[in-house]
């Protein structure tokens, strides 16, 4: 019996996939990643994106979300390595993140906002298929992830002047080292300690 079903939903995906493109090649898009997506690839990028979450992530919370100042440490992380995509502020208003299919997720967004931390957790560990987001589980420890939630978290409340002012203080923080621009730190077992200039 189970056996039936899994073929009958396999099938229903596989039919669904062939739809798909030839709507799009139909319509002349094609598959690119410029043309902006009907409302029912929309709706199944959407579905698959929670799909792509297990329920208990839901249920985790975020053991730093009472510590006002756990998004601080995590800042000039998010600088480094997610701003590309993100932007400074979390907007996703890069020229990377607005050339991705499908778009970067603005982080103070209300939907993004809406998910819970665990959801964030997981999103950040184990990425997302068939989107731009990587997994970061093998470069990031559990406990800077969850800094990291902490962060999106605050993104709608930061200012272009917050974002000026920490900037100026963790570039002062890194300097009270003299000849030191940034200290080495390692993101996982895989990889070896480096700076970020």
């Amino acid at each position: 019996m189970r056996f039936l079903r899994d073929a009958i939903i396999t099938l229903a995906l596989v039919t669904l996939a062939v739809w798909g493109i030839l709507y799009m090649r139909i319509r002349g898009g094609g598959l690119s990643a410029d043309a902006q997506p009907a409302a029912i690839e929309r709706a199944i990028a959407t579905r698959l994106v929670r799909l792509s979450i297990p329920a208990d992530a839901d249920r985790q919370q975020n053991p730093f979300r009472d510590d006002a100042t756990a998004w601080r440490s995590s800042f000039e992380h998010f600088q480094d390595h997610c701003a590309v995509c993100h932007g400074r502020d979390g907007r996703g208003k890069t020229d990377i993140g607005g050339n991705l299919y499908p778009k970067v997720p603005d982080l103070a967004a209300t939907t993004t906002q809406a998910r819970s931390d665990g959801a964030l957790f997981h999103i950040i560990q184990n990425g997302v298929r068939w989107t731009g987001m990587p997994a970061w589980k093998r470069e990031h420890s559990p406990e800077d992830t969850w800094k990291l939630v902490s962060l999106i978290r605050r993104m709608p409340a930061l200012t272009a002047d917050d974002l000026e002012r920490i900037g100026k203080e963790l570039s002062f923080e890194s300097q009270k080292v003299p000849g030191e621009q940034s200290k080495p730190h390692q993101h996982g077992p895989s990889t070896s300690p480096h700076k970020h200039r």
